[in-house]
């Protein structure tokens, strides 16, 4: 895929999910899941920790995260540096395992209307990331 198609595609499916949702169920088509994850500790799949989770990547920046048992949390998210950079972002009191693990700079590998691939990025600003090496993979339930 060329890199200028990703900010297109990435407007396309915000448009087919981000709005309208009428329920809060993680059964909803909108919602997207971890298939797979790995963390720079032990570069092991660590896919199964996000079992029963689902999330909402909203038009207006917001981020619903579903938790296992019906609950839920708000996140926010956003593009950067020519939409090539998703940003995760939620308050330090909110912040649980295994949902903080996907919190920071992440670079866009690909980005399709059922798919998301993302490694983290190598440098936040100017500083190295400590999470460089992480890798996550979203598809649209």
């Amino acid at each position: 895929m060329q890199k200028p198609l990703i900010p297109a595609l990435f407007l396309l499916a915000l448009l087919s999910f981000g709005c309208g949702k009428s329920t809060d169920s993680p059964d909803n088509a909108t919602a997207w899941v971890v298939t797979f994850f790995n963390d720079k500790v032990d570069k092991d799949d660590d896919t199964a920790l996000f079992t029963g989770y689902s999330f909402d990547l909203n038009a207006d920046n917001s981020m619903v995260i579903y938790l296992p048992g019906g609950s839920t949390k708000a996140a926010k998210w956003r593009l950067e540096n020519n939409d090539t950079q998703l940003v995760i972002v939620m308050d330090d009191a909110d912040m649980f395992a295994p949902v903080d693990g996907l919190v920071g700079q992440w670079d866009v590998q690909e980005y399709t209307a059922t798919s998301i691939k993302l490694t983290a990025s190598t440098t936040i600003g100017t500083v190295p990331n400590p999470n460089q090496g992480e890798k996550v993979e979203l598809k649209k339930q």
